[in-house]
């Protein structure tokens, strides 16, 4: 859940310089200039967070169905033919999930309790304790959850969700129909283990919690389950989807401005930035250049790797290319 928060979090800023430079530029953009013969398009997608796209709500975002009747190949964050995936993808990805789930299963001392230290004095309540006691024991099924600390629990809680908020039908999913039904090319920017390392890093690493007392995790641990458990979690994810697809980012900043429960640590926030959108980023940037020299390209990534000073918005820019949001 909260890395949900965090992720959102990176984009708050840019959108907020990318409003003022241009209204509300949307998340479909267009490329040209440095050389370029025809036109490539950039567009910042949705991975889901438990909403279930159809067609005509993406199709429906202005000026991308006409982008697309202009192309030859869609660039996805991960190739989406399995055609394509050769065998050594194939076993580096499941070795990478294979280390991630012994990982769960024996995390090492940096997440197990202390000698002398218990589960209920650490909550503000008998009633919280009950609360998150129940969740571990049903939700988890774990008697001896106690055994590990709050902040591993939360941590795991992340991966949980972030797997389960992504069987849905994604905005990829229904591009990928579309660019096979077109006859078009598919590529991917990475390899599947790449992303798969990088959230397992993400996931291990949890920074923030790591500056956090016992106390303080159990804190955040117990929010957590009270969003979920509440509903209120669902509620955010569904609200989300329509911010996204209002195609405003000026809503989706306000829309993320109002939720109180964003967490603002800076270290967490910045690992983020580092791992999941800089470094890919800039990694994805030889692969960008060569199909739009190729052939007019659209490069269908999450919305997050637009915007801010480390954007591909930014990035193609500095290398020269004429990057404007399609009106």
């Amino acid at each position: 859940m909260k890395r949900t928060f965090l992720s959102l979090l990176v984009i708050v800023s840019a959108i907020v310089a990318y409003a003022q430079e241009f209204g509300n530029p949307g998340w479909l953009w267009e490329i040209s200039g440095n050389g370029l013969t025809q036109k490539s398009y950039l567009f910042g997608t949705c991975h889901g967070d438990g909403h279930s796209f159809t067609r005509e709500e993406v199709f429906g975002i202005t000026g991308l169905e006409n982008a697309f009747n202009n192309v030859e190949t869609v660039l996805f964050e991960m190739e989406r033919d399995p055609n394509k995936l050769d065998s050594a993808e194939i076993k580096a990805s499941r070795e990478s999930n294979e280390k991630l789930m012994k990982w769960i299963k024996n995390p090492g001392p940096k997440y197990m309790m202390p000698e002398g230290a218990y589960y209920k004095p650490l909550f503000d309540s008998i009633a919280h304790f009950k609360e998150v006691d129940k969740y571990l024991t049903r939700k988890m099924k774990d008697m001896e959850y106690w055994k590990k600390t709050p902040g591993y629990w939360f941590s795991v809680m992340s991966i949980v969700m972030f797997v389960s908020t992504r069987r849905v039908t994604t905005v990829e999913s229904i591009m990928y129909e579309e660019t096979v039904k077109r006859g078009y090319e598919t590529g991917g920017l990475e390899v599947v283990s790449d992303i798969s390392g990088s959230l397992d890093t993400l996931f291990k690493t949890h920074a923030f919690l790591e500056k956090l007392s016992l106390k303080e995790q159990a804190d955040t641990l117990y929010r957590s389950i009270k969003m979920m458990e509440n509903g209120e979690m669902k509620r955010f994810l569904g609200e989300f989807a329509k911010a996204y697809l209002s195609n405003d980012t000026c809503k989706m900043y306000n829309f993320i401005k109002e939720e109180e429960l964003l967490h603002k640590d800076s270290t967490a926030q910045a690992m983020t930035q580092n791992i999941l959108l800089r470094k890919r980023n800039m990694a994805w940037l030889p692969a960008i250049k060569e199909n739009m020299a190729a052939q007019p390209t659209m490069i269908a990534v999450g919305c997050r790797h637009l915007l801010s000073g480390d954007g591909l918005i930014a990035i193609l820019r500095r290398e020269g290319y004429t990057v404007e949001p399609v009106k």
